[in-house]
């Protein structure tokens, strides 16, 4: 079995090198073609035109673009059996919500719209402080029911506010996940159009993990995310060439050791140390746990790793969370960059605490309301997905 699994990993990364040895090649062609047409028709291609370079190497630099959810989730029709080990990484007054609006899409019961507003605020954040917001495509039952059945629409339903999960940006490298949660299936759908418009003929290395054959995942009612290379973005951490990998414990959601494995063999050759950091059952991702505001500076909740805290992080400072803030998101913000912070709170917590102790580094807080979106799982590191962030040009809202 084992051999098994690591000739299917090496036979991907060599799948994938191969695949970018190819465009390396075609470049210059490419290159020479647009000269060509160029000379011959006289058009000329203004420098403007071209978009900088997608590239993401930290937590905290420069926020530049980003791409930002849409609020449409369609809860299952009936909660499956594997649904009581998902059920785990949500408090048990969001489990009723979740269970109380079974068959039901955010439309529906009103929710799109006030998240649609508290996205609103963010994304007004964003723009204040010259970052270009990229959004995907809402999708329809319809169109998920065509790509994978109704079966699946009943028995899964989807989510499409949190970005963060279904690709990652490191360096270069736009890599397009094989989720580990079921109901996350077809967020990739609703993105095509943002790789088409933004990722296609830039500088990027686009790229997708093998597509593991969920069928084979699902026995018996239960799901198991384990036997297969799965990962999503909530638990990768970007701290330059080193890579963190956070891998719940709970077999239905979030990343498995196959899929750090995967990532691993891919970005080692490129320079990149990737590690791995185990995580309690109850805790979805990594960026539940652990947030970057600036270099020498962490918010995290040691509770919940497993090994504790890697030792890349020793003689850091540390705002310290507990398991319960955790659970409620009080850890998953976001940098615009070293000296601003988004940071969303809820009716359970207004993270006053974590505030105060950013602002006492130095670091300028912009809260936000996200209630609506903390209920299901994710707060602003969520919901947003980095492709450009540079260390050279500053990027803050004016006061």
């Amino acid at each position: 079995m084992f051999s098994q699994r690591a000739n299917y990993l090496i036979a991907s990364s060599l799948h994938f090198r191969i695949v970018q040895n190819a465009a390396r090649k075609a470049a210059p062609l490419l290159a020479t073609l647009l000269v060509a047409i160029t000379l011959n028709t006289g058009l000329s291609i203004p420098a403007s035109a071209a978009p900088d370079d997608i590239s993401v190497d930290s937590e905290y630099g420069n926020l530049k673009e980003v791409v930002v959810g849409v609020p449409y989730f369609i809860y299952p029709d009936r909660v499956p059996k594997w649904g009581k080990e998902l059920m785990k990484i949500l408090p048990k007054d969001e489990v009723a919500k979740a269970i109380a609006r079974a068959g039901r899409d955010s439309k529906q019961i009103g929710k799109y719209d006030a998240m649609e507003k508290e996205n609103k605020e963010l994304i007004a954040i964003l723009e204040k402080a010259g970052v270009k917001v990229w959004r995907p495509e809402v999708l329809t039952r319809g169109r998920v029911a065509e790509n994978l059945g109704k079966d699946y629409v009943h028995y899964s339903g989807l989510s499409q506010q949190y970005t963060r999960d279904p690709f990652i940006v490191i360096g270069n490298n736009v890599i397009e996940n094989a989720m580990g949660s079921l109901y996350r299936r077809c967020d990739i759908f609703g993105l095509q159009r943002v790789f088409m418009d933004r990722v296609m003929g830039s500088n990027a290395r686009w790229v997708s993990m093998p597509i593991p054959d969920y069928s084979t995942m699902i026995a018996n009612g239960n799901f198991d995310k384990t036997g297969f290379p799965v990962l999503e973005g909530g638990d990768v951490i970007v701290l330059g060439k080193k890579i963190f990998v956070g891998i719940s414990q709970n077999r239905t959601t979030g990343s498995s050791d196959l899929g750090y494995q995967w990532l691993k063999s891919y970005l080692e050759p490129q320079g990149y140390d990737v590690e791995r950091v185990r995580l309690a059952d109850d805790i979805l991702h990594l960026d539940v746990a652990l947030s970057i505001p600036r270099p020498g500076l962490m918010i995290v909740c040691q509770e919940v790793m497993l090994d504790g805290v890697p030792s890349y992080f020793n003689g850091w400072k540390r705002i310290e969370v507990s398991r319960d803030e955790t659970r409620y998101l009080a850890a998953n913000g976001l940098p615009i960059d070293k000296d601003h912070y988004i940071m969303g709170y809820n009716s359970r917590y207004d993270n006053k605490r974590i505030k105060d102790a950013l602002e006492a580094y130095g670091i300028t807080v912009y809260p936000i309301f996200f209630g609506n979106h903390t209920e299901d799982g994710g707060s602003i590191r969520c919901s947003t997905n980095p492709l450009i962030r540079k260390e050279s040009d500053v990027s803050s809202p004016s006061k």
